[in-house]
């Protein structure tokens, strides 16, 4: 009987999260599961002979690219390759698909989250109530509403456009956006959005977010002169990378009060060092970049990685907004 090809899930996850996994297995298919986040030894075993590879909390380094000589196609279940080198992949003839739009839904509801938690200050007075203060009178003056105010949002695509439907219903004055691909003019009259060069949409908003991916054109983009160019008033939201904020610039700006406050559940580097001094911050919210990170889009994801991997394995056509790195030419 032919073996049939080996795939490996490079991650560490909950019983709960694990039997969903298990559930929806394809006969097709050998699966493996990783154990252990930082046991390097069992990751190299389970590469060796893999043909497919889903990494989920464990970074695909070179080293370990160079440890599977089999390896077919990495399949993210979520839209971010960056932290993968892509010319490696390219190299050694290995594709590379992404999950773009499974985590939109999440991600957007996260980032209004963070909006409304960082306006209100949720963290500081959840906290100051614990330990028995009660600050209705002193956040009166300092808590802010979304209503009324100028959404500016950085990247138009499916998280940016969800964003947009939410903020709307909470009755923000208005959604200005930037993206380099920017929308029609029908598209932008159905969401009710206007287009702004980039400054201006940085230095017109009352809650700035980020919604593009990690590119070496993105990174920093967030840097003193944009922070110093943003409202005294206003928040930066960032569920998108790290990388795209210079974190020292941001958090003199949040201690100067060069900007109001911000919600983060993304970092650079991530995890954030013990002494990051965001976490001695009352104006900012922290999460730890879990915003696609819901029960219910586990089934969904897991089903999607399968399936590309398996209509990778027979040579079916992929839909090219999952193609990161194209499969080689024979």
């Amino acid at each position: 009987m032919l073996s049939k090809p080996k795939f490996v899930w490079l991650g560490v996850h909950s019983e709960k999260v694990l039997e969903i996994m298990r559930k929806n297995e394809p006969a097709e298919l050998d699966v493996y599961y990783a154990h252990s986040k930082t046991d390097k030894l069992e990751h190299l075993e389970l590469l060796k002979d893999a043909e497919y590879v889903s990494a989920n909390g464990i970074k695909l380094t070179d080293e370990y690219i160079m440890a599977a000589p089999k390896l077919k196609l990495i399949q993210s279940w979520s839209a971010g390759t960056d932290a993968i080198n892509t010319a490696l992949l390219k190299e050694r003839g290995i594709a590379l698909q992404n999950g773009v739009g499974f985590n939109a839904q999440a991600v957007a509801e996260m980032t209004v989250l963070l909006m409304l938690a960082a306006n209100r200050y949720v963290s500081y007075v959840d906290r100051s109530v614990r330990k028995g203060k009660w600050l209705k009178v002193e956040m009166r003056e300092k808590c802010h509403s979304v209503y009324g105010k100028t959404i500016g949002l950085i990247g138009m695509g499916h998280i940016g456009r969800i964003v947009t439907k939410y903020v709307h219903g909470l009755d923000c004055k208005e959604v200005i956006y930037y993206d380099p691909f920017r929308l029609s003019e029908e598209e932008e009259q159905r969401l009710n959005v206007t287009y702004m060069p980039l400054e201006e949409v940085i230095r017109n908003a009352d809650i700035l977010s980020l919604h593009c991916p990690a590119t070496p054109k993105t990174e920093k983009m967030i840097g003193k002169e944009q922070l110093a160019s943003m409202k005294r008033d206003a928040i930066l939201i960032n569920t998108a990378r790290g990388k795209l904020v210079d974190e020292p610039a941001l958090i003199e700006a949040l201690q100067n009060g060069t900007i109001r406050g911000a919600g983060l559940d993304t970092y650079s580097p991530e995890p954030p060092a013990a002494d990051n001094p965001l976490f001695q911050m009352d104006n900012v919210v922290l999460m730890s970049h879990g915003g696609g990170a819901v029960i219910e889009n586990v089934e969904p994801r897991v089903k999607h990685v399968y399936d590309c991997c398996l209509a990778f394995e027979r040579g079916e056509e992929i839909p090219k907004k999952y193609i990161v790195v194209p499969r080689p030419e024979n």
